[in-house]
């Protein structure tokens, strides 16, 4: 009898990684064909599963401001537009979306995923946070998105 995923007695189950970070990481990377960055359509907030509500999408359009195409529930700022793909720039500081998403340009130069977290401010309250962001392309090899994911705790100071 043959088993589709045979396994070493005693063997321990699979563990899910820990961090959303990784987690959406590694998603990208499943995406990728041949070490390069994911097709834009390739990669959708749904296909982080339970992870949906802490990721979001930015859209580069040509010579256009960066806009939200989407923005999960958890990371959404208060007062946030849900509608109508906010610009970046209307992404209030006081915040983790802020946080993650102001070094987005670093994306687009250097063409890889970036990883970033520390210490700032979420809605008045201290905070730890860690997002990800990472390139998409379009059809001509051309970074035309940015998919991301964020999540953070409150601390004393």
């Amino acid at each position: 009898m043959s088993r589709s995923n045979p396994q070493a007695a005693g063997a321990p189950a699979a563990r899910r990684e820990k961090r959303l970070a990784l987690r959406v990481l590694e998603l990208w990377r499943q995406a990728r064909i041949d070490d390069l960055a994911p097709k834009a359509g390739a990669l959708q907030p749904a296909h982080a599963g339970e992870d949906e509500p802490y990721v979001f999408m930015i859209e580069l359009y040509d010579g256009a401001p960066p806009r939200f195409t989407y923005v999960g529930a958890a990371v959404r700022p208060a007062g946030f537009p849900s509608m109508s793909d906010p610009l970046l720039s209307e992404c209030p500081e006081d915040s983790v979306l802020h946080l993650v998403t102001r070094d987005w340009l670093e994306i687009v130069e250097r063409g890889v995923p970036v990883t970033r977290g520390g210490k700032g401010t979420n809605n008045g309250k201290t905070v730890r946070y860690r997002g990800t962001m990472a390139p998409l392309v379009d059809e001509d090899g051309v970074i035309c998105a940015i998919i991301g994911a964020a999540n953070w705790r409150a601390t004393e100071n």
